[in-house]
């Protein structure tokens, strides 16, 4: 091989090899150009191609490889993160799954006077943490806990349910949750306009474990669900309650700002082979752990049936809600027993906002401005009165009248301070006959 053609392959080699891909046009040319002079003979020529060609490859899969990393780090995430109200949410970008992190925290102080003696104390009202969210586009699940009231008698689990929202005009839900009954019940405790609901909640169902159907549209809702005990219920040898729950609403007018909602309710439960039941309450106040109405346990009762008519209204600032209800008491060898409440309270927005209402329910109050942000904050007072009678036939619970006056205060929408003055007017029969005690009480809340 002559030195010129040594020193040709020598040169052209490590630069074939090298090359990028977009230089190997220029490459196979002069190639051509010292295979045609005789620099490079017919045997090189070959090799060189090969060579150049295999390079050109390599480099193609090189290239295309660092295109595929660059657009799979470029691509958004599958996962989205939002922290909206102090709540942490996560969720697929095709909607298939999210999962929700919240929370509620309740600092209550109370002061009574008159009588019977009710000691002044504080308490951590509540104090939940609760996971949400869907599975699979069609699956909801919520589970919450109660941090505040734990151990034997505490409650611990609150809602523990699945939801399948698959069918276009019905949702199922199954699990540990609210029976539907009642406006004041079914509003979540952070909306309610008070500390507390009225003297009515004696006859609220709660929690149960059950199965419903039900379906919320803008402007009508309803539901109904067949229920067995509490989680917290210990049956022993006799079989547990069980009982059935419906409501419905229906809101004629529903626009932001002006509202008019009509609702009814009914509730069934059968006593099981416990055969007793309790209605009593508080005075408006749960720092205290006396009942001023008790009818204590009745026994022999086999059935209890409840009712519930339910208005409300809001008006720019201004909102009112009213509900009466009626608890029967079926019994074996003695006379069935009626008692009865009812409540009416109204409030107004000070620095104009409107009471927020979503599918059947009051919701969160919304600021126009928030402290922190050039603001105030929102402004509500509200006034209420509720009366209960627990007394009937050989069952003497007690009767009581309440005023409650309250002043609410939402700097931000997650953050509410309260006070509350509960005067309990009179108590007409059961072990507080006569008596006639007021509560001055105080919430810090944060709910999220």
């Amino acid at each position: 091989m002559r030195f010129t053609t040594l020193v040709w392959t020598a040169l052209l080699v490590p630069h074939i090899i090298l090359s990028p891909v977009h230089a190997g046009s220029e490459i196979a040319t002069l190639i051509e150009m010292l295979h045609q002079n005789g620099t490079v003979s017919d045997a090189q020529y070959g090799r060189l191609l090969a060579e150049l060609k295999q390079n050109q490859l390599l480099q193609q899969t090189e290239q295309q490889v660092l295109a595929s990393k660059l657009a799979e780090a470029s691509k958004p995430s599958d996962v989205e993160v939002q922290i909206k109200g102090g709540g942490f949410t996560l969720s697929t970008r095709d909607g298939a799954f999210t999962m929700q992190l919240g929370g509620r925290l309740q600092l209550d102080a109370a002061a009574y006077g008159g009588q019977p003696m009710l000691g002044d104390g504080t308490e951590v009202r509540r104090a939940y943490l609760t996971l949400k969210g869907m599975m699979y586009h069609d699956w909801g699940y919520r589970l919450q806990y109660d941090f505040a009231n734990t151990g034997p008698n505490g409650k611990g689990i609150l809602d523990a349910y699945i939801d399948y929202k698959g069918f276009d005009n019905l949702s199922l839900r199954v699990g540990h949750f609210k029976e539907p009954f009642t406006l004041h019940e079914v509003t979540s405790d952070n909306f309610v306009t008070f500390t507390e609901r009225a003297t009515v909640a004696a006859f609220s169902p709660g929690r149960r474990v059950g199965v419903m159907a039900y379906q919320a549209e803008a402007d009508w809702t309803w539901a109904m669900g067949v229920f067995g005990e509490s989680i917290t219920f210990k049956g022993g040898k006799f079989d547990e309650g069980w009982g059935a729950s419906t409501r419905a609403t229906f809101s004629p007018v529903n626009v932001p700002g002006r509202l008019i909602h009509i609702g009814l309710g009914a509730n069934y439960r059968d006593t099981g082979g416990s055969e007793a039941v309790r209605f009593k309450q508080r005075p408006e106040s749960h720092v205290t752990d006396v009942s001023i109405v008790d009818t204590g346990m009745i026994n022999d009762a086999k059935k209890v049936w409840k009712s519930g008519v339910e208005l409300a209204t809001v008006v720019g600032p201004f909102s009112a809600q009213v509900e009466y209800l009626h608890a029967r008491v079926n019994r074996d060898g003695f006379k069935d027993l009626n008692f009865d409440g009812w409540y009416v309270e109204t409030g107004y927005f000070l620095t104009g906002e409107s009471r927020q209402y979503k599918k059947g329910r009051f919701g969160r109050p919304k600021p126009e401005t928030n402290v922190g942000q050039g603001g105030i904050g929102a402004w509500q007072l509200a006034l209420r009165y509720s009366t209960l009678d627990l007394s009937d036939g050989n069952v003497d619970g007690g009767e009581l009248d309440a005023v409650t006056l309250g002043l609410n205060w939402y700097p931000t929408p997650t953050l509410r301070f309260t006070a509350n003055y509960v005067d309990i007017l009179a108590v007409d029969g059961g072990s507080n006959d006569g008596q006639a005690p007021h509560v001055f009480q105080v919430r810090s809340q944060w709910a999220f």
